[in-house]
C-alpha cells in the first residue's frame, strides 16, 4: 500500500471520529534504492573534479512538500497547524561553498574520490579547484515531500518545528576542461527523513536526500569509469630545481613589422573558468611561458592558438615570487618566439606586447610603446625583482603574453597594469626575459648554425 494511500485512510478516520477539518492529501514519494557502493581505489590518481554548483529546473508554484494532517510516521503530537503546503518559490543557485555543495564534497570524498574544494575549509578554502579536470553540476528537477508540524501534546500548540521525509531527482552533467564541453550526463535519486521535530526540518530533510542522490551518483559505474581517468604523469611541478635545456629559436634580426604573422602564431590565450590569460611558445615542442597568476594552482590549462583550435598543457613550473610558469602541449610549433635576454634595453626603445586584452574576441593583439624606466620590487627579505616599466597598452588578459623588441625577439612578459584611483595610467610593468628564465631554472639556447 503506498504512502498517500495510507496516511489518506489514517486521516479520514481521524477526521471522523474528532470532527477535524478535511485532510490535505499526502504526496506521492517514490521508492528509492540506495545503490552498493564501489570499490574505488582511485584516490589522488583518479581525475580531479569539483562541483560546480547546483540550479533547480522546477516551475515556480510548485507545490513540493504537503502537511497531511496526521499518518505514516507521524504521532498524535504532530499535525497540520500555521502549514497547508510549500510551494517552489524560484530557481535555486547553490554555490559550491553552500551546505549542498559541502554535502557533495563530504560524499564524494568520503568513498574514495578525487574531488576538489572542501568549502570547510577556513584558509585556503577553493585553492586547489584550479587544478580540476571535471567540474560536476546538479540540475534538482523533481522534489515531493510529507511533513507536519510539531504540537504540544496538553495545549494543542505548534512549535514551529516540523518532521517528515522528502524524495528528490536529480541530472548530473559533468563538464570537462579539457574540452570544455558536456561530457557525460547521469541521473539519480535519493530520500531523507527528519524522524524528530525541528525549525529547519525541510530544509535538513531536503539536504538528507541530496545526500542519498549524491551517494547514488558516486556508486554509478559510468560516472566511476569516468573518473577512473588518470592524472596527467607529466606534471613535475617539484623537479623545477633541476636545471633544464630547451631547444628554441635564434634571435631575429629584420624588423619585427616583416614577421608580425609568425610571431602572433606563437602566442596563446590560456583560457580558465571565466577569464582568460596569454603566453607564448619557446621551443618547437610545445614549451612555452605566462604568468603564474593565470595557472594559479592548476596542474593543467587550455591553450587557444591563434587558429582557434584548443589544446591541454601541462604545467610543469611555477614561480609565484617571480610571477611566471612554464608548460608544455602536445604540439609541434612551428614558430616559437625567439627569446633575447642579452639584449640591453634602453629608455626610449620600442617595444611591443602581444595577447589577449580583455575579451577573448580580442587575441592577436598588438600594441606599441617606449621603455620608461627600470624598477626593483623588494618582494620578500633579501629579494629585490627586476622590471621593465613601459608605457606600451595592455590590458586583463594581457598577463603572461610576450613583451617584444623591435626585432620581435622577447625580452619580457607582462605581468602588471599600474594604476591610480583604480584608473590605468599608462605605465604597466613587464618581467625581464631574462629573470624568468632564471627563475624557472631554463636554458633556453638557438640551435648550432648548420643544424
Amino acid at each position: 500500500m503506498g504512502d498517500a494511500m495510507r496516511w489518506g485512510r489514517v486521516c479520514r478516520a481521524v477526521t471522523l471520529l474528532f470532527g477535524l477539518a478535511a485532510c490535505q492529501t499526502p504526496m506521492d514519494m517514490p521508492e528509492v534504492e540506495q545503490r552498493a557502493p564501489i570499490e574505488i581505489p582511485l584516490g589522488a590518481e583518479s581525475a580531479p573534479f569539483s562541483f560546480a554548483g547546483g540550479i533547480s529546473k522546477i516551475p515556480r508554484g510548485t507545490t513540493i512538500a504537503a502537511f497531511p494532517d496526521i499518518g505514516g510516521p507521524m504521532s498524535l503530537t504532530c499535525g497540520v497547524g500555521s502549514h497547508i503546503s510549500v510551494e517552489w518559490g524560484g530557481r535555486l543557485a547553490a554555490a559550491w561553498t553552500s551546505e549542498i555543495g559541502e554535502t557533495f564534497h563530504d560524499v564524494m570524498k568520503g568513498v574514495g574520490y578525487n574531488v576538489l574544494g572542501n568549502p570547510s575549509d577556513l584558509f585556503d578554502r577553493g585553492k586547489d579547484r584550479a587544478r580540476a579536470h571535471y567540474r560536476v553540476g546538479a540540475r534538482l528537477v523533481d522534489i515531493r515531500g510529507n511533513f507536519c508540524d510539531e504540537f504540544t501534546f496538553w495545549l494543542g500548540m505548534p512549535t514551529n518545528r516540523v518532521m517528515g521525509e522528502m524524495y528528490v531527482k536529480v541530472e548530473w552533467e559533468v563538464y570537462s576542461e579539457a574540452e570544455r564541453r558536456v561530457v557525460a550526463k547521469f541521473v539519480s535519486e535519493g530520500r531523507g527523513a527528519q524522524k524528530s521535530p525541528a525549525g529547519d526540518g525541510l530544509a535538513v530533510t531536503l539536504n538528507l536526500a541530496f545526500s542519498m542522490a549524491t551517494a547514488n551518483l558516486a556508486a554509478d559505474p559510468g560516472f566511476r569509469d569516468l573518473m577512473a581517468e588518470k592524472a596527467s604523469a607529466t606534471s613535475p611541478k617539484g623537479d623545477a630545481d633541476r636545471p633544464l635545456k630547451l631547444l628554441g629559436e635564434r634571435p631575429s634580426r629584420g624588423p619585427i613589422a616583416d614577421r608580425i604573422d609568425t610571431i602572433l602564431d606563437g602566442v596563446v590565450t590560456i583560457v580558465f573558468g571565466n577569464g582568460h590569460g596569454s603566453g607564448f611558445f619557446i621551443s618547437r615542442d610545445g614549451y612555452g611561458l605566462t604568468n603564474a597568476h593565470v595557472v594559479g594552482e592548476a596542474d593543467q590549462v587550455t591553450l587557444r592558438l591563434r587558429s582557434g583550435v584548443e589544446v591541454r598543457a601541462d604545467v610543469l613550473r611555477v614561480k609565484k615570487h617571480r610571477d611566471v610558469a612554464l608548460f608544455k602541449a602536445p604540439v609541434q610549433v612551428l614558430h616559437p618566439l625567439p627569446l633575447a635576454p642579452q639584449v640591453k634595453l634602453a629608455r626610449l626603445d620600442d617595444v611591443y606586447a602581444a595577447g589577449t586584452p580583455l575579451e577573448l574576441e580580442l587575441q592577436s593583439t598588438v600594441t606599441k610603446g617606449v621603455v620608461g624606466a627600470f624598477r626593483l620590487s623588494q618582494e620578500g627579505p633579501g629579494r629585490p625583482v627586476s622590471y621593465i616599466q613601459a608605457d606600451t597598452p595592455i590590458s586583463p588578459g594581457n598577463s603572461g603574453g610576450p613583451l617584444l623588441d623591435k626585432r620581435g625577439n622577447v625580452v619580457g612578459i607582462s605581468v602588471a597594469v599600474m594604476q591610480y584611483g583604480g584608473s590605468p595610467v599608462g605605465l604597466n610593468l613587464f618581467i625581464p626575459i631574462g629573470a624568468a628564465l632564471d627563475a624557472l631554472n631554463l636554458d633556453v639556447r638557438p640551435p648550432a648554425r648548420g643544424d
